[in-house]
């Protein structure tokens, strides 16, 4: 059984579009029809990730807070008992975002058809890193899946963490930087060329400093 994207019109001819799982294309436009759906795209969520990151994409994958988010649900339904098909199920239908629901059903029909968990992720790689499917292949040989997902949740939440108090701590050197450079225009633009007007017109030779400005003025004009 697979995860599927789907667009169907109802009977009122209004679009409407999903995921739903289905042991082939064909069963799940079955499906589709006996909801009174006509289906006009039936798509399987892992040919069509497959195919996103064959194509060049600004966003191939999840976000690290997404990632985060998901490892840390998956580990507390783990570690509460549920069978991984269901915690897998559960993380897709508590996300708000529509790529990761996709993406989580995927990986839930490929554990379901008897594959682990970590060949699941393995047919998303841009979505979950070499390391963190590694990790959870390691956990799943060693029996221990639930502390090792615990441990992972641990590791992105950190990850993230760091990236963001990067991230921000990049900005204010970068704000700096851009006020510097629109100070230096405005003054080669305004500035300098009144200060050359008023040497000039007083037949007084410039400082060294403002022939230099008004030279790299005239560069780059």
């Amino acid at each position: 059984m697979g995860a599927f994207e789907f667009v169907a019109l109802d009977q009122s001819g209004k679009e409407s579009k999903g995921l739903i799982e289905g042991d082939t294309a064909k069963h799940v436009r079955q499906l589709l029809r006996e909801r009174q759906l006509f289906p006009v795209q039936v798509t399987e969520v892992a040919q069509k990730e497959a195919r996103r990151q064959a194509t060049f994409s600004i966003r191939r994958g999840i976000s690290p807070a997404e990632l985060a988010l998901v490892t840390r649900q998956l580990a507390s339904l783990s570690q509460s008992g549920l069978p991984l098909e269901e915690a897998l199920l559960a993380v897709s239908q508590q996300n708000d975002q529509p790529r990761t629901q996709s993406i989580l059903l995927g990986v839930r029909s490929k554990v379901m058809e008897g594959h682990t968990l970590a060949d699941g992720l393995g047919d998303f790689p841009q979505a979950f890193p070499e390391l963190y499917r590694a990790t959870i292949a390691a956990g799943e040989q060693s029996g221990h899946l639930d502390v090792v997902l615990e441990r992972l949740a641990d590791y992105t939440e950190g990850r993230h963490e760091l990236r963001q108090r990067l991230m921000n701590a990049m900005i204010y050197p970068v704000v700096l930087v851009v006020m510097a450079v629109g100070i230096i225009s405005f003054m080669l633009a305004t500035v300098v060329p009144r200060i050359v007007s008023v040497f000039e017109n007083t037949a007084a030779e410039l400082p060294v400093l403002t022939r230099g400005l008004s030279h790299q003025r005239f560069l780059a004009q």
